[in-house]
């Protein structure tokens, strides 16, 4: 088990607190929206729901890379209730590979790698996947 304690002060900024959900072995949110982490086979799945519907949102190689993904996902809904832009790059991170494959947008970067349904979250994983989650948070801050 892994220390949530920084996923907690994201999801509470983003408005979301910790839930016990049968979906994942982790997951943060309020009556609507839920975001949380399952372990599924040799990967991690990052998992949302809308209104009681339950989707994967992309799998990746490690707890680490899901966890930064969170992260990511936190701080843009925390940046957009505030009226800060996306602190990523429109593109792809340097080194890193995007391509599409059969079952979304597969996203390399540094060993770590992930496959998501919407290209977005591909690009944004190669900007986190690798990084020490308190630098995701010090970027999510920044102006």
């Amino acid at each position: 088990m892994i220390d949530t304690q920084l996923l907690d002060q994201w999801a509470a900024r983003a408005g979301l607190a910790p839930q016990c959900r049968p979906e994942a072995q982790m997951a943060w949110g309020d009556f609507e929206v839920a975001f949380g982490i399952r372990e599924k086979g040799d990967c991690f799945e990052v998992i949302s729901v809308n209104r009681g519907h339950w989707v994967v949102d992309g799998a990746t190689s490690s707890r680490d890379s899901a966890v930064a993904m969170l992260l990511a996902r936190f701080g843009q809904l925390w940046r957009s209730f505030d009226g800060l832009h996306d602190p990523f790059p429109a593109g792809r991170a340097a080194g890193s590979r995007v391509s599409p494959v059969a079952e979304g947008h597969l996203a390399q970067v540094n060993g770590e790698q992930g496959v998501f349904r919407r290209e977005e979250d591909a690009r944004v994983f190669t900007h986190v996947a690798d990084r020490p989650h308190d630098d995701i948070a010090a970027l999510m801050t920044t102006l």
